[in-house]
């Protein structure tokens, strides 16, 4: 639901950057985004499945410090406005303390 944007270094194995380079596009001199997530309606190019019923990131234990941030709401304890955001969008309920109980 958002785009996806990072600095470039993350995207070079010179760096130590993980994230795979062909799967972002340059936003400025200091940002790439992932594939996808630049667009009117985002979907990242490394979303495997169908949101709301089986997706998941297919670059998981490579992706960008971004996502690394944004947290299920309540899988911790705490409410998480971004990833309801996201989940609202896409037609589904917020999640609740009760779904992690």
């Amino acid at each position: 639901f958002f785009r996806v944007a990072f600095h470039w270094s993350e995207a070079e194995a010179f760096t130590g950057g993980v994230v795979p380079s062909d799967l972002t596009e340059k936003l400025d001199p200091h940002r790439v985004a992932m594939r996808g997530t630049n667009a009117a309606k985002p979907r990242c190019v490394a979303l495997c499945g169908e949101v709301g019923v089986a997706a998941h990131c297919g670059i998981y234990e490579q992706r960008p410090s971004v996502c690394r941030e944004v947290m299920p709401a309540w899988e911790f304890g705490v409410a998480s406005p971004q990833c309801d955001k996201a989940r609202i969008r896409h037609g589904m309920q917020p999640l609740t303390r009760a779904d992690f109980s």
